[in-house]
């Protein structure tokens, strides 16, 4: 079942470096026929991390090409100079040159027109080069150098719809799992033989009332919560599901959430949004977050079923 989800969620493509293409769920329910929408989730994350990774790798050889290419282009502009000044070396013998010694010290020289260059070519190592093969060298570098940026950019813009693409499925597949579960509280509640206990089996959480707000301050005080975040949340036999607000204009890029066994923390940055000890234990393998709009949704997995007396402990 994992490889034909996969089969749905990329394919293929004929790109240079062969990056996969994410490929947007527009039928949702269609996907998670036969399968729960948060494996779909979890394989759509795990696209995710690969994509995001591939992303670091682009950005970290683009960054290494426009740091060598400044060097490449300067090397070539002595070169040219050096093949000038070797053609008019009967009207002066020597040149006058300033040079950087080290980061702070310049010094001047006085060299006489000559055929030969040394390059550096990494690893220590320096050839001889006459002008003529130099300047061949150095123009083949810069054009190769700067047909690899022009390709990594492309492939790092191509990245970044991909990783919007996914991150769009896994909210559209995330929500279309909280209606599922919203659609099948309402029926159990509907259910005549479930009436008479439903105060009792209900895994949805009560309206707030003053105790509640007595507990929360009370686990606030004692340390157990820590976070500026407003939050709500409701739980099933199986699982738990967070929502924590977070300012307006925030990326998912900018949220950090860390969720273990039996603690959950959810940061902005270097604000913390929420944090605590979770009242019971959960999966954090099959335990998954999304943002949508100005809010982190949150679905913890729980370690057994079971009614949770509160979220945090």
């Amino acid at each position: 079942m994992a490889g034909a989800i996969e089969v749905q969620l990329w394919k293929a493509s004929d790109g240079k470096r062969g990056i996969p293409e994410a490929i947007f769920i527009d039928n949702v329910e269609a996907v998670c026929a036969g399968r729960k929408p948060t494996d779909v989730v979890a394989k759509l994350q795990e696209l995710y991390s690969k994509y995001q990774y591939m992303q670091s790798s682009l950005t970290a050889q683009r960054a290494s090409l426009k740091t060598k290419l400044p060097d490449i282009v300067s090397a070539l502009e002595t070169v040219n100079h050096l093949i000038e000044r070797q053609n008019k070396a009967e009207e002066c013998e020597s040149t006058d040159y300033t040079y950087q010694l080290c980061e702070t010290v310049w010094c001047k020289a006085s060299a006489a027109p000559t055929n030969v260059v040394c390059l550096w070519l990494g690893a220590n190592c320096m050839l001889e080069y006459t002008l003529e093969e130099a300047l061949e060298l150095l123009s083949t570098n810069e054009k190769n150098a700067r047909e690899n940026l022009k390709s990594l950019e492309e492939d790092i813009a191509f990245m970044r719809d991909q990783i919007t693409t996914t991150e769009v499925n896994i909210a559209r597949t995330h929500n279309y799992g909280v209606k599922q579960r919203q659609e099948a509280t309402q029926d159990e509640r509907k259910q005549p033989a479930l009436a008479a206990t439903a105060n009792e089996t209900s895994f949805s959480p009560p309206a707030r009332n003053s105790a509640d707000s007595n507990q929360e301050a009370a686990n606030a005080s004692a340390g157990k919560t820590k976070g500026v975040g407003a939050y709500t949340w409701k739980q099933e036999k199986d699982e738990v599901e967070v929502s924590v607000k977070v300012p307006k204009g925030v990326q998912k890029s900018d949220i950090r959430v860390t969720i273990l066994m039996d603690s959950l923390k959810v940061e902005h940055g270097d604000t913390l949004l929420l944090e605590g000890t979770l009242a019971g234990k959960c999966g954090p393998n099959g335990s998954t977050w999304t943002m949508t709009g100005s809010r982190v949704e949150i679905t913890l997995e729980k370690a057994s079923e079971g009614v949770w007396p509160s979220l945090f402990g």
